[in-house]
């Protein structure tokens, strides 16, 4: 029934890309897809593309416009970097764990985007998703803070609620931006005194300057 309700509402509101809104059957057109150059690893930390244009616009309605259907092609775009990125050894990793929202704010968005995005990823390599981290303290949005306040702000927020799932495991700890590296940070420090034997990150975007 679900799949008949939208197949026609498609018939009468046909899909457009969200970000250029052309009519098309996809979330994100190939057009605006192409329009996202993928990135080099940095210092250590793996990021598909820089968080600007048209991938900045796709995030922000992804996120706070909960558009979930630009999960699929946002995963596909992790995809494709990993594909071009040898150098992060995805093919030996044993787990995704996707940086937690707080659950006030999971249910204000109805779900959490890095975890729609680690589903799609974790699909297409076989590595299984766990959902091993937990946000136990509320915090303000890391892009209105200071890069020391966000170390500050992002201290003691999260715990490991899965140790067997982490314990001397090769893991990917995937989130969706990545701006001073504080939330990862700390993410990767409790990952780490669980036991986790190896820790990747691997994001979505990067901040660049004027994205801010």
């Amino acid at each position: 029934m679900n799949r008949l309700l939208t197949n026609l509402l498609d018939l009468i509101f046909p899909p457009k890309c969200e970000v250029c809104r052309k009519r098309g059957g996809e979330a994100l057109c190939p057009e605006c897809f192409s329009r996202i150059k993928l990135l080099k690893p940095y210092l250590g930390v793996h990021a598909a593309a820089a968080y600007e244009g048209v991938l900045r616009e796709a995030i922000k309605r992804f996120k706070f416009q909960k558009r979930r259907g630009l999960a699929e092609p946002l995963g596909i775009l992790l995809v494709r970097y990993l594909s071009r990125t040898p150098e992060l050894k995805f093919d030996e990793m044993e787990a995704i764990v996707p940086v937690p929202l707080h659950r006030r704010r999971q249910r204000e968005r109805g779900f959490n985007q890095a975890e729609l995005l680690a589903r799609v990823v974790g699909k297409y390599f076989e590595v299984p998703v766990v959902t091993a981290l937990e946000r136990v303290r509320h915090t303000a949005p890391q892009f209105d803070l200071s890069r020391e306040a966000r170390r500050t702000n992002i201290k003691g927020a999260f715990k490991v609620v899965d140790r067997k799932a982490v314990n001397n495991r090769k893991i990917v700890l995937l989130d969706d931006i990545y701006t001073t590296g504080s939330t990862v940070a700390e993410c990767s420090r409790v990952l780490q005194a669980a036991g986790a034997r190896r820790v990747e990150i691997l994001t979505l975007s990067r901040a660049v300057e004027n994205s801010a």
